[in-house]
């Protein structure tokens, strides 16, 4: 499941294009210093964007995986959706393109997976405040048809029409599905 993607868009370009969808956001931490990236990976610092009960979004950067569960257990970096309501805790990540990675021995086959629209996609997160600070971990739906031959689950894509919904806690999170056909082009990377 994915543990790397792409963040190459600027937070003004993230401010603006969520300001075009009705999204007003804040800075609680002042504006993020993010520099373009072919690579953030689990316990990296990320932008995220959180929601709120009054529908504003927070910009923000937060690092990847929650912690786990129960001792000698893995970070939680990715988060079956199914079967959960999501009242608290929802955001939205950013990201130019994601990998996947094929294959039983190394080097595996990278696969890059981008949108087919030039820009970013959204990820849906959940956040938390922990005792080692904040941290999110992503959503994932089965996989959707352009991905489903690199592995059977894909993060969930929030398009930018839910995102008011998502990012407002106080209304019900839209529903979570796996992306249609002809959303990703899927192109082999390098070995790695």
């Amino acid at each position: 499941m994915c543990n790397n993607y792409a963040m190459k868009v600027s937070p003004a370009t993230l401010i603006a294009t969520f300001a075009e969808a009705g999204v007003p956001m804040l800075f609680p931490d002042g504006l993020p210093n993010a520099e373009p990236t072919d690579s953030v990976r689990p316990t990296d610092p990320a932008l995220l964007i959180r929601g709120s009960v009054s529908g504003e979004a927070a910009l923000t950067t937060i690092r990847w995986g929650l912690p786990p569960t129960a001792p000698k257990r893995p970070l939680l970096i990715n988060m079956r959706s199914e079967g959960r309501s999501f009242t608290s805790g929802r955001a939205l990540v950013p990201a130019s393109w994601f990998y996947e990675y094929t294959g039983t021995k190394y080097p595996k086959t990278k696969w890059t997976i981008a949108p087919v629209e030039a820009g970013f996609v959204t990820f849906a997160a959940l956040w938390k405040t922990t005792p080692e600070g904040q941290r999110f971990s992503l959503l994932t739906v089965d996989a959707g048809p352009d991905i489903v031959a690199t592995h059977d689950r894909q993060p969930a894509v929030v398009d930018p029409v839910d995102w008011p919904a998502w990012l407002d806690e106080s209304r019900r999170a839209p529903a979570l599905w796996p992306s249609p056909a002809g959303r990703f082009r899927v192109f082999e990377t390098a070995r790695a």
